[in-house]
């Protein structure tokens, strides 16, 4: 039976540290509380010496599952302290073990569940917290957190849907520069040879690939080198603020993949914006995380600049129409919400259109990708064996004099 460290204090205020053997964290803490002590922390000890896994990266389809079976604990009644031990003990996933106990002792020690998740900015986004804090003034916890079960449930797919889109032309393209490499180096060279003890003038193509295949033999060390260290500095710099903004304008602003981007960036901020305005969290707060969340440094500001104009008293229609980057339809349908009052409805059947919209601008780019990614790897290959075909005819003919 596993034994449980713990922290106590009894009725009179006075606190005291111990061992405690149980089958569970819950069933310690029932143990606990039967003599009226008030619980500070549980914790399962581990003796010295004993090896305990290192804690797996929590990923958000943990933080999903979470969400999900803390709901249905809370709205069937269990005590929230008790919800997190059990949840804790079942799980299997070390990472977030660690980090629901955590969460488990900041409650039993008095603290708001909010606040205790706010402890783990990693793990629980501010979008997470401010749901929860606002289900707290409400009483609606358990509704609350099947929301934002359905909202990251959401934006999983939609970020799946992109990364789907993108992972198949970025494949072909790598593979594309693979086998352009491969014959540069290893095929090449031989009929360089080939060439050489015919003594036949070669075309302007062939002996520009020679140049190039002689070129990565010969320097091969120097050439991956240069390659690293690009790779290294394309890495740092897109990781800095103006390569950031540089990426997210090219994002939105390349031919056929913008428009996608686009969408999926519009679709978020909306489905994020009517998530808020449905639980309760302040239009100024809500259009503050919106812009956290929205994907791209771009419609971040978007969502800034109209919580600025939010505070000077501005409604939220009139700014959206003078941005470039929302379409006209959506500014005109939020006005509608604003003026009946069903701003969190009309924002839900927004996303929801701006949603399928992406599905289908998915489709579309998927379907046309496939073949123009073919007639590039169809372009390149083919060119270098032309430019290796070329000097047979004259190597022929040589031959037959």
């Amino acid at each position: 039976m596993p034994s449980f460290q713990y922290e106590i204090r009894n009725a009179a205020g006075v606190g005291s540290t111990g061992m405690l053997a149980a089958e569970s964290p819950l069933a310690a803490a029932d143990k606990l509380r039967k003599d009226g002590n008030t619980i500070i922390s549980i914790n399962e000890h581990n003796p010295a010496g004993e090896y305990q896994p290192r804690p797996k990266r929590i990923k958000r389809d943990d933080v999903i599952f979470f969400a999900n079976e803390l709901a249905v604990m809370v709205d069937t009644g269990v005590p929230l302290s008790d919800a997190l031990d059990s949840i804790a003990q079942e799980t299997e996933h070390t990472g977030l073990k660690e980090v629901i106990r955590d969460v488990s002792n900041r409650v039993k020690g008095g603290a708001e569940f909010s606040a205790a998740l706010e402890a783990h900015p990693k793990v629980f986004n501010r979008l997470f917290v401010s749901m929860v804090r606002a289900s707290e003034a409400t009483g609606s916890m358990g509704a609350m957190l099947m929301r934002v079960s359905h909202y990251m449930k959401d934006e999983r797919d939609i970020r799946k849907q992109i990364k789907g889109a993108m992972v198949y032309p970025l494949c072909m393209l790598v593979f594309s520069i693979l086998v352009v490499v491969g014959l540069l180096i290893f095929v090449l060279p031989r009929f360089e040879k080939i060439y050489a003890g015919k003594g036949a003038a070669l075309p302007a193509p062939t002996r520009a690939l020679l140049g190039i295949s002689n070129g990565l033999v010969s320097n091969w060390p120097f050439v991956l080198l240069a390659a690293v260290a690009i790779g290294v500095g394309l890495y740092v710099y897109l990781r800095s603020e103006s390569g950031r903004r540089l990426l997210d304008r090219v994002r939105i602003d390349t031919p056929l993949i913008g428009g996608m981007y686009r969408k999926s960036y519009l679709a978020r901020s909306l489905r994020t914006m009517a998530t808020m305005v449905n639980s309760g969290v302040s239009m100024l707060e809500g259009l503050e995380i919106t812009g956290m969340v929205a994907g791209n440094l771009f419609y971040r500001r978007v969502w800034l600049d109209l919580g600025e104009r939010v505070k000077e008293g501005s409604g939220l229609a009139e700014p959206l129409r003078e941005c470039d980057l929302i379409p006209g339809t959506v500014a005109q349908m939020v006005s509608a919400g604003e003026r009946t009052g069903r701003l969190g409805d009309v924002m839900n059947r927004v996303a929801e259109f701006c949603e399928d919209d992406l599905r289908s601008a998915v489709r579309a780019i998927s379907s046309i990708i496939e073949p123009i990614m073919i007639i590039i790897m169809g372009g390149l290959i083919g060119s270098i064996a032309l430019a290796l075909l070329l000097p047979i005819f004259n190597v022929s003919k040589i031959m037959t004099k």
